[in-house]
């Protein structure tokens, strides 16, 4: 039986109007749900198609505008697939009572001041009484600050556990101007900087997983849900910029996990690197050049063979 992780997004609708978001302004004021029958019925296909659900990633949107009526019912529902381990990303703006719940994993959006209500979120996080997990994106505006400055703050808040810096990358809502080489750089600073860290770096155990061939960089264990209904992937319009290819059901992913490897083998650059199949990326992009790196993040990976030797 093959394992996946599932990420399901239930609502677009949330609070924060975050410039770099990949949604609309028209998505993120708009409140269609996943109907709960038909992720009933999505879950069934999964079982059916012998999949185990091993993980469900929830996130939105704002998962904590939701009810708790709702969220209840979610939670059931997954136990139709097993007992997979949940985790809801959020961004913290509220205690929503789901949130506290003792068999839920927290992840926090935070980008410091470049995602609006920053202070109160700080504040929500060191009142809440359970880990917390600090997602960032790299938008330019965040690879502005200060390294050090970052860390102090997250080496004062006791249950903030781990951090995971997310690159960015251009979308239908935006387009920033900002390279795979310019994350890798920001990266660097992380790795480099003279604080120690308190809590656990998630970049520096993707990067050492991948130099040990035990990182899976293929997205054959991991399918979306969109509060249409609809399964899903993440890929890219011919203009570069990510989105949501919706799949009309599980056998249209099996589908397109064999075209992702045939593209990716046929690639000049992918299908002959030396860390093909276990790159940084969370889902490849068609690389066209390695002027400014790509989005496996392959100087980023050379780099980080030389520099983290003496550790190993």
């Amino acid at each position: 039986m093959k394992s996946i992780t599932l990420s399901i997004n239930p609502i677009y609708l949330c609070n924060f109007r975050c410039e770099f978001c990949y949604l609309t302004p028209e998505q993120l004021g708009d409140d269609k749900t996943l109907d709960l029958k038909r992720l009933e019925l999505l879950l069934n296909e999964l079982k059916a198609a012998q999949i185990e659900v091993s993980h469900v990633d929830l996130y939105g949107g704002e998962v904590a505008l939701l009810s708790e009526e709702y969220l209840e019912r979610f939670d059931e529902l997954l136990l139709t697939v097993g007992d997979p381990s949940l985790n809801v990303v959020t961004n913290m703006s509220k205690a929503h009572p789901f949130l506290l719940k003792p068999h839920v994993d927290l992840s926090v959006s935070f980008d410091f001041d470049c995602r609006q209500s920053h202070d109160k979120v700080l504040q929500n996080i060191m009142q809440t009484n359970k880990d917390i997990a600090i997602l960032m994106l790299a938008s330019p505006k965040l690879m502005q600050k200060d390294v050090a400055q970052m860390i102090n703050i997250f080496n004062g808040i006791q249950n903030i556990k781990t951090v995971e810096i997310k690159p960015y990358s251009s979308n239908q809502a935006n387009q920033f101007s900002c390279s795979d080489e310019d994350f890798e750089n920001f990266i660097k600073q992380w790795l480099t900087c003279s604080v120690e860290k308190k809590f656990t770096f998630i970049n520096e155990r993707e990067i050492l997983a991948s130099l040990d061939n035990t990182r899976n960089a293929f997205s054959d264990d991991h399918v979306y849900i969109t509060p249409e209904g609809k399964f899903a992937v993440l890929e890219f319009d011919s203009a570069g910029h990510e989105y949501f290819m919706s799949l009309e059901n599980i056998q249209a992913y099996f589908e397109w996990q064999t075209l992702e490897k045939k593209r990716v083998k046929e690639n000049q650059y992918c299908g002959q690197c030396e860390f093909y199949g276990r790159c940084l990326t969370e889902h490849y992009r068609d690389v066209k050049s390695l002027q400014t790196s790509c989005n496996g993040f392959y100087k980023l990976l050379k780099w980080s063979q030389e520099n983290f030797k003496s550790s190993r």
